[in-house]
């Protein structure tokens, strides 16, 4: 269906939707405003902006480079663990804040409302993207498999 030099758009389409999705979702939930449109009205600047931060912020090498201050071994499962963390740190807080901004404004209480809204979002956010994450490299694998 798609060139394999495609795989890093390809992975990162998919990767963005879901993370929008869940993230969107969790953020409705927890402000208690979930409806159909206010997901929409959510998901779709999440989206543009998760696709934007993971075609632009080299992801992958700073998650290894990351993991790599740890461990050196790149098979060991807790390396997989560390790489998601540093990824998910930086997407999350980048896609909070500016999804906020978004939402909000530029107002004082802006900060104040990431910063007290941070810690359960990244909980939440690596918990899915090291589910996900697996599931969407094997997708994208499959979606991938024409020779150049």
């Amino acid at each position: 269906m798609f060139k394999k030099s495609d795989f890093g758009i390809v992975f990162n389409t998919l990767f963005s939707f879901a993370f929008a999705a869940a993230l969107t979702l969790y953020i409705k939930f927890t402000n208690g405003n979930l409806t159909f449109e206010s997901f929409c009205m959510g998901f779709v600047p999440a989206y543009a902006i998760n696709f934007v931060l993971g075609s632009y912020i080299p992801l992958v090498k700073m998650g290894n480079g990351f993991a790599h201050l740890f461990l050196k071994d790149e098979k060991h499962p807790l390396f997989y663990f560390l790489r998601m963390l540093a990824i998910v740190v930086v997407m999350t807080a980048a896609m909070s804040f500016l999804c906020m901004f978004y939402e909000m404004g530029f107002t004082p209480v802006l900060l104040i409302a990431f910063v007290s809204s941070l810690p359960t979002t990244l909980v939440f956010a690596y918990v899915v993207a090291c589910i996900i994450f697996p599931f969407l490299l094997k997708g994208t694998m499959a979606l991938c498999n024409k020779e150049e």
